[in-house]
């Protein structure tokens, strides 16, 4: 069993199913950190419609994205609450919860390298080819860029796939 574990999420009924795999990796005298990445403002601000230079010519335009922000925070300090009473009831004694701005995989990396993880615990879509190429993957650049450090993929049951796509 593993002592120290960093369990990703972003809120999703397939991140719900990778926190139920926790409690049979991590050793009960263990600690655990569940982390959700969220977006920083410039990245807001890059994926909008209305783009950098309304944002930033238009304050109006920055409260908008202040808020956005905020919102994604409230909703990932309620998911993580959720996430660290159910490892708790699991067993689990030693529960942290981080809410971080940034790229996801970037930001995963850093944190499990920077917390000296024993593994990373994240869910996966399982996508291949074309369909990774043009959506990206955050568990293919964890993969890939976490040297020496188990990365647990779960796969979704069908259901949780189901409501995940819907």
């Amino acid at each position: 069993m593993f002592k120290h574990a960093l369990v990703t999420t972003d809120g999703s009924p397939l991140s719900q199913v990778a926190i139920a795999h926790v409690p049979q990796v991590v050793d009960p005298t263990g600690s655990v950190t569940i982390l959700q990445v969220i977006d920083d403002p410039a990245r807001v601000v890059a994926k909008t419609s209305a783009g950098f230079e309304f944002a930033m010519s238009n304050a109006i335009g920055l409260n908008v994205v202040d808020e956005i922000v905020a919102g994604e925070r409230l909703a990932a300090d309620v998911n993580l609450g959720a996430a660290r009473r159910r490892l708790q009831a699991a067993g689990l004694k030693n529960v942290e919860v981080a809410v971080l701005q940034g790229i996801p995989g970037e930001v995963i990396v850093s944190e499990a390298l920077r917390l000296h993880a024993d593994v990373v615990v994240m869910a996966t879509h399982g996508r291949g080819g074309l369909r990774r190429t043009v959506l990206g993957s955050v568990t293919d650049h964890v993969v890939r860029h976490l040297p020496g450090v188990p990365v647990l993929l779960v796969h979704p049951p069908h259901e949780a796939e189901l409501a995940v796509e819907a």
